[in-house]
């Protein structure tokens, strides 16, 4: 009968170390989509594909056939073997190996062949699969694993290059007056964040923040005194991000974005009350007003949004709230 196999010793390091590279969620990459070409070649296989494993699910970062689902559960994945041993894997036929009796889903594919090797990150940490399957069952004559190894060791290596660029692309993500993600980076994550919610099958909500009566204080303090207020209040903002994949970005000017993974409607709303709640009590000066104080607009990602359609959605929820008066909040 099937049992899932035990997360590795090292789970939460490897789960760290898949999150620094930034990949699950991301858009294709012919880069890797090469990868799976060329081993489905040359193993004569139905199927390869490439796949990153994290604490829940198992997500097809490629594949050569739109067949195979884009993820998958942890704990009804055949890979999840290979993330627990770190070892390479060759089932002769799915249907009738032992270790898969009860397995959910090995049964029922139209594949029966398998072979997997691990990805491995810096670290050596075992971050994800690279499989070709085929639909007869048997070991291919001549079969060997040295091509499938070989892959797997390019992907690794094209992964150091990925976590390269990320940390070069932070640099240039980064909000030089206030330390925190700028618009570029809100672009990137905001696509990211719709896939992640399809994949988990888990809400997101979109804050926009505007600091009310901005004008004011650069009218009245100089340009200055403005940039440092800015400054101040990124840095209150960034005890509201809760989650690892939460993500605060400068959108422009006085506006502040709030992305909230995990997070519904009712969430946002009570993220955007604390939010408002805490300002009050930090007591930021204004000039003309006493405090500083914002408003906020507040959308759930629907099933029908893409990037923008979201944003546009928090844009006139924000609108709504200006309209409000001070310290104010709306839903979309």
């Amino acid at each position: 009968m099937w049992i899932p196999p035990e997360a590795p010793s090292n789970e939460i390091e490897r789960l760290e170390a898949l999150a620094q590279y930034g990949i699950l969620d991301t858009a294709r990459d012919e880069r890797y989509d090469r990868i799976a070409r060329i081993a489905a070649k040359a193993y004569a296989a139905d199927i390869a594909f490439l796949s990153f494993v994290d604490a829940q699910q198992q997500w097809m970062k490629a594949k050569t056939s739109d067949v195979l689902h884009d993820f998958v559960a942890r704990d009804a994945s055949v890979c999840t073997l290979v993330i627990s041993s770190g070892e390479s894997l060759v089932f002769e036929d799915m249907r009738t190996a032992p270790e898969l009796e009860g397995h959910p889903l090995a049964r029922d594919m139209p594949w029966r062949f398998y072979a997997s090797v691990p990805i491995r990150g810096e670290g050596s940490n075992v971050l994800g699969t690279l499989c070709i399957m085929r639909t007869d069952p048997g070991t291919p004559a001549d079969f060997e694993l040295e091509t499938l190894l070989d892959l797997a060791a390019i992907t690794s290596h094209e992964l150091s290059l990925t976590l390269h660029n990320t940390q070069l692309r932070e640099q240039s993500n980064t909000d030089s007056l206030t330390g925190i993600h700028n618009r570029r980076k809100l672009d990137e994550e905001m696509p990211r964040a719709i896939r992640r919610s399809t994949r988990t099958s888990t809400p997101a909500t979109l804050l926009l923040i505007d600091l009310d009566h901005f004008k004011e204080v650069n009218d009245r303090l100089g340009h200055q005194a403005g940039d440092d207020l800015l400054a101040r209040f990124a840095a209150f903002l960034q005890s509201f991000p809760r989650r690892p994949d939460d993500v605060l970005a400068r959108f422009g000017g006085e506006e502040f974005a709030l992305i909230l993974a995990g997070t519904d409607e009712d969430g946002g709303v009570a993220v955007a009350t604390r939010i408002i709640a805490s300002l009050a009590k930090t007591q930021m000066p204004h000039p003309a007003r006493g405090q500083l104080s914002a408003s906020i607009g507040i959308a759930a990602l629907g099933a029908a949004d893409d990037k923008n359609s979201w944003l546009a959605r928090a844009d006139r929820a924000l609108y709504l709230a200006k309209g409000l008066g001070r310290a104010a909040l709306s839903v979309a």
